[in-house]
């Protein structure tokens, strides 16, 4: 094995070190606060104990890792250049003749490897247990008569009335206010579950405690059909609770996002965030270099200069500023405003080009 090779796999390990150190510590972190939250929010319900609220956050825990996952990068960057710097191994290295590319190839390979992994791997597994933690949730936590689903075949409803109950079931459903709904089926029960009457309409829309249908063919249980220009259905739900219910896209496996895209669009649901977020899963492990080069740049700055603290500093400023920056272009090509790959991949490749800039004048003088 020839020095360099060696070289290469000492460094390699010393950076996934200092990475699964800040992945432990920001995994704790995230589950104290998210423990927490679950706590304060649950803490009238009967089913409230520690156990329940441990599972729940246990369950989450791997999806919310998968938001803080560049964060971990850039403080295991920074405590793997505090290392080096303080045992002198950098100083060595840099006086031997070893480039700066040299030196952080083997963690940049790392990263890009882990980053691939977790994108493939671990965002489908957390997606499956979030689901888990929402339902386990729901079912502990609430209980409710009426239920409400929307997916890829669109809106599906149950409302309990003082007669019995009615199914609305909607191919295509806005996310706007108010919420627009389009060929809704009404199918109208008894309180002996026996059907009594079928609607079916063009269009709908959801007012003050009614969905206003319009276009509508009832058939009553008798099989007399008739046309209504309109009729209205009492309903409890609001746009808020309908808008929530919309799935979310940190709950959908990575491999299966595109085919639901694909789906849902056809359907007429919006998709916008859900294009986003897949266009960010791809470009997650770009964004997750330029942590590590951000880090890199001012480490080895003030490595040669003393200032240790301040590139520590700075190196975490500029880490919240591209966070900063990433989120404010999510929400740009969620709201259509950019096209979502461009809002994706725009920090990671800004941040990345400055970064390697940085190092090349730093190197080369």
């Amino acid at each position: 094995m020839t020095l360099n090779t060696r070289l290469k796999k000492y460094l390699g390990h010393q950076f996934l070190l200092w990475v699964g150190g800040a992945f432990i510590f920001t995994a704790f972190i995230s589950l104290v606060f998210d423990m927490s939250e679950i706590a304060q929010t649950n803490s009238n319900k009967e089913a409230f104990n520690f156990f329940n609220i441990a599972l729940i956050s246990l369950m989450r825990l791997p999806n919310l890792l998968n938001e803080t996952l560049p964060f971990v990068f850039l403080f295991g960057t920074i405590g793997f250049f505090t290392k080096m710097r303080n045992s002198n191994e950098l100083i060595i290295a840099r006086a031997s003749g070893i480039s700066v590319w040299q030196f952080l190839a083997p963690g940049l390979a790392a990263t890009l490897l882990v980053g691939s992994c977790f994108m493939m791997l671990w965002q489908p597994i957390s997606s499956y247990l979030y689901m888990q933690s929402e339902q386990y949730k729901e079912s502990k936590f609430y209980e409710k008569n009426n239920q409400l689903k929307i997916s890829q075949n669109g809106l599906w409803l149950r409302e309990n009335t003082k007669d019995g109950f009615y199914i609305l079931h909607a191919e295509s459903v806005s996310e706007t206010n108010p919420i627009q709904i389009g060929n809704p089926v009404v199918m109208q029960f008894n309180n002996q579950n026996q059907l009594i009457s079928r609607a079916t309409a063009k269009s709908g829309i959801l007012g003050f405690q009614n969905w206003h249908l319009k276009n509508v063919l009832v058939q009553e249980e008798t099989l007399e059909t008739f046309q209504k220009d309109s009729i209205y259905i009492p309903t409890k739900f609001k746009t808020d609770q309908i808008v929530d219910n919309f799935q979310a896209p940190s709950s959908i496996s990575f491999w299966d996002l595109h085919d639901f895209i694909n789906i849902s669009e056809a359907s007429g649901l919006p998709v916008k965030k859900y294009e986003m977020y897949f266009h960010l899963l791809l470009a997650r492990p770009l964004l997750m270099v330029a942590m590590v080069l951000i880090a890199a740049t001012f480490g080895l700055k003030h490595a040669r200069s003393g200032g240790h603290i301040s590139g520590v500093v700075l190196s975490v400023i500029s880490g919240f500023l591209l966070f900063i920056f990433a989120e404010f272009m999510k929400t740009l090509g969620e709201l259509a405003m950019l096209s979502p790959p461009l809002a994706a991949w725009t920090p990671g490749v800004i941040a990345s080009l400055l970064g390697i800039t940085l190092l090349l004048h730093r190197e080369d003088g």
